[in-house]
C-alpha cells in the first residue's frame, strides 16, 4: 500500500505498525507544475476561503522562483554523466558553495552505488528512514562521500566533492543541491 507521510509514525504504518520502506513503483505522474501559476492566480479569486486555507494550498502547490545551474563532473566517465543540474532559489550564495549534494534517489547516486557496496547500503538506510518533514527535520544529517568531484561553475580551477545526503529530496528541484554552510544550517 502507499502511505502519506502523515500516516507514518516512528518509521511504521500508523494502523498496522509494519516497518515502512520506500520502493520505486511503476505509476503515472501528472506534471502539475505546468499549472502552478494558474492555480496560484485562481486562489486569489477565492475570496470566501479562509486565509489559512489559501496559504496551505499555496504551500501545497509549492511554486519556487529560482534558476538551474549545471556542475560538470571532473571525471564524466566515473560519474556516468557529463554534469548534474541544481535548482536554487539562492544563486547569490553560489560563490560560497563548498560541496555538491545528491538525493539518495538521484540517478548519479544510484549509478555510483552499483560500484560501491557501502554507498548502496547508505542508500538503503536512507530509504528506511522515510521522507516526512518531521522525520527529515529531526533525523541526524548524514552524508556519504562518493569520491566524485565537480567543477565550480563560477570559480575556474575550484572543485567540489560530491556527497549523497539523507536530507535531500528527489522530488524537490532536481534532487541535487550545492552546499553552502555559511547560509544553511543543514549544510
Amino acid at each position: 500500500t502507499v502511505l502519506a507521510n502523515e500516516q507514518v509514525i516512528d518509521g511504521r504504518g500508523w494502523r498496522s505498525g509494519a516497518l515502512v520502506e520506500q520502493r520505486e513503483l511503476t505509476q503515472w505522474f501528472l506534471k502539475i507544475t505546468d499549472y502552478a501559476q494558474d492555480l496560484l492566480e485562481a486562489l486569489d479569486r477565492l475570496d470566501r476561503w479562509p486565509d489559512k486555507v489559501r496559504l496551505m494550498q499555496k504551500n501545497w502547490i509549492g511554486r519556487s522562483e529560482g534558476l538551474k545551474v549545471r556542475f560538470a563532473f571532473t571525471d564524466a566517465a566515473a560519474a556516468g554523466t557529463g554534469d548534474v543540474e541544481v535548482f536554487t532559489t539562492r544563486p547569490d550564495t553560489l560563490c560560497g558553495a563548498s560541496f555538491l549534494g545528491l538525493s539518495p534517489d538521484h540517478p548519479v547516486a544510484r549509478m555510483a552505488a552499483e560500484k560501491d557496496p557501502a554507498l548502496a547500503e547508505f542508500l538503503a538506510e536512507c530509504r528506511r528512514m522515510g521522507t516526512s518533514v518531521a522525520v527529515l527535520e529531526t533525523a541526524e544529517k548524514k552524508g556519504y562521500d562518493t569520491g566524485l568531484t565537480v567543477e565550480h561553475p563560477l570559480i575556474p580551477g575550484r572543485t567540489l566533492k560530491v556527497f549523497v545526503a539523507n536530507f535531500i529530496l528527489m522530488d524537490y528541484g532536481t534532487g541535487a543541491i550545492f552546499g553552502c554552510p555559511a547560509h544553511d544550517q543543514r549544510d
